[in-house]
């Protein structure tokens, strides 16, 4: 009874705003799964294969409300390297290890983790994207018919070498699609019957009418199949499932960074939340599934989702609309395909790919940081000139380096003489001649792990041509300590006690602490009390004082 007032309850109050928003975003996501199936190098239906099964699985399945998944032009590059290294059969296996990785994640939990790549890294990568998206539709641009290729240099040669060749009319159809999505939307805004429909249908429906009624003879998307994929079997090859792994990794770490940035989008426009380690997961259902469906990898789609919401979506059942709708015109309209002009696909991707270069992005980071701006052109150049598993894998050792770098310029060791001497610690050391003539004491501000180590010996070394007998570490302001700086501690307590000198630590953070007395050795070192543990820096000077006093009276 419960469940049939839950539905009731939703037709009455969502379906049909669900119904508009899934029927609207079909019609946009339509054009775009064609065209980055083509960019990708596999058949045309393949994109619209992806887009109905990932629709359908991740807004059943997911952890966002608002998400529309599909195939896109993040993926085309990635999905293009690995079909070309590996052929068709190596793609799918790739797809399947990428599901299970994104599985992987979700079940470990990984979802705010992803979100912690550096903004370089994720722009470089982004931007790179788009430059070849946009090289490698420069030959349906220009009318030419082209193979597509795994470098742009090749994609480049091929063009230059068929310019002799280049169809006018293909040149004419780009441009104009291009010039309809930049202006139609402002003009259909201010008529009220028609603003609602997607100008990528309208350049659609104009291209194809053009060459139905005029028998242009340029490139065409070619007629799709009508009907639903056969099942295949993936073939489970341990050699081959070897050398893709990387290829699978890069795949997976891609579609996670797209869906959850889309996801994060969506909660912005709606305020909303979304789970992000639920989402992982029905991106990796929807990834393990669709190889056996002759599905390319997939990941959620910020612009088809922000039309989703746009048009007023209100659950998870706009994208599973969306998804049968599709299905509707593969079954149905397929033999349709054949009269759509690669000039246009070239046109929307075009635009596409001109939006994922964020020009803002590149002058924002070069104004705020020139490490930034360094990994930002490393990772961009490295996705453009090589592939893409190994530009993944640069951004992230660089991101790495520059986390490295910056941790160790975090860390400082002070001496007390470089604060004021008449407040705090000071005043009480330069008030008691015994103290300021026995006692150094060092504030290490900052995390204590191996990048910190050469300032800290440095510091240290200075204090050890002074040879006060006791040294006090105030520790404070370390937030946490390494195996590395539990080693060098050990090491400078042991060298202090050969020379006949006392180590106080004060002020030592609880999670710190923990680390300490998980080291038997220094343990060790701590109950024979060849070095001293006080809660502050003015108890381990009271415990001098008082130890001086006694020795006086002794």
């Amino acid at each position: 009874m419960e469940k049939q007032n839950k539905v009731s309850q939703y037709f009455k109050e969502s379906f049909t705003s669900d119904l508009k928003a899934g029927f609207i975003t079909a019609v946009v996501a339509l054009p775009l799964a064609i065209a980055f199936a083509i960019a990708s190098g596999v058949e045309p239906q393949m994109g619209l294969y992806t887009a109905v099964i990932a629709g359908m699985l991740v807004s059943a399945n997911g952890g966002s409300r608002y998400s529309i998944t599909g195939p896109t032009g993040a993926m085309t590059v990635i999905i293009l390297s690995t079909l070309h290294g590996f052929g068709l059969e190596g793609l799918f296996l790739a797809g399947f290890l990428a599901g299970a990785f994104q599985i992987l994640f979700g079940i470990l939990k990984l979802g705010k983790v992803v979100k912690y790549i550096p903004l370089p890294v994720i722009s470089g990568f982004t931007s790179g994207i788009g430059a070849i998206i946009l090289i490698g539709q420069i030959p349906n641009a220009l009318g030419l018919v082209i193979t597509s290729k795994e470098h742009v240099w090749e994609t480049l040669y091929a063009v230059i070498s068929s310019l002799d060749l280049l169809d006018t009319t293909a040149i004419m159809i780009c441009l104009a699609t291009i010039l309809l999505l930049l202006y139609l939307p402002g003009l259909m805004a201010r008529i009220r019957y028609i603003n609602s429909l997607p100008p990528s249908i309208i350049a659609l429906v104009l291209s194809i009418l053009m060459v139905f009624y005029f028998k242009i003879q340029i490139p065409l998307v070619g007629s799709i199949p009508a009907g639903l994929p056969q099942i295949q079997m993936l073939n489970f090859n341990l050699e081959l499932l070897m050398a893709i792994l990387p290829a699978a990794f890069t795949i997976a770490l891609l579609g996670a960074i797209e869906a959850l940035l889309c996801a994060v989008v969506c909660d912005g426009m709606t305020n909303s939340k979304h789970d992000s380690n639920r989402e992982l997961v029905g991106q990796g259902v929807a990834n393990m599934v669709l190889p056996f469906f002759s599905g390319i990898p997939c990941t959620a789609a910020i612009a088809r989702s922000a039309v989703n919401i746009r048009e007023g979506a209100k659950t998870q059942m706009s994208g599973i609309i969306h998804a049968l709708i599709l299905l509707t015109i593969l079954l149905f309209l397929g033999p349709v395909a054949a009269f759509i002009p690669k000039a246009y696909l070239a046109g929307v991707l075009i635009l596409v790919s001109l939006r994922m270069i964020n020009i803002t992005e590149f002058k924002t980071t070069m104004h705020i940081s020139k490490m930034d701006t360094t990994v930002l052109i490393v990772t961009f150049m490295l996705t453009v000139l090589t592939d893409l598993v190994f530009a993944v894998q640069m951004g992230m050792f660089l991101s790495i380096i520059l986390l490295f770098i910056r941790l160790t310029n975090v860390i400082d060791v002070q001496t007390m003489e470089n604060y004021d001497k008449t407040k705090g610690i000071n005043a009480t050391i330069f008030a008691d001649p015994y103290l300021e003539k026995n006692v150094a004491v060092y504030t290490i501000n900052g995390p204590f792990f191996f990048g910190a180590m050469n300032v800290f010996e440095s510091k240290i070394n200075e204090h050890m041509t002074i040879s006060k007998p006791h040294i006090i570490l105030r520790m404070r302001y370390v937030p946490f300590i390494d195996t590395t700086g539990i080693e060098r501690l050990k090491s400078f307590i042991k060298s202090s006690k050969k020379m006949h000198q006392k180590v106080y630590l004060t002020s030592i953070q609880p999670e710190v602490m923990k680390r300490i007395e998980s080291d038997l050795e220094l343990t060790g070192l701590m109950e024979k009390q060849h070095v001293h543990v006080c809660d502050s820096t003015q108890e381990a000077l009271a415990f001098l004082k008082k130890k001086y006093e006694n020795e006086k009276k002794v």
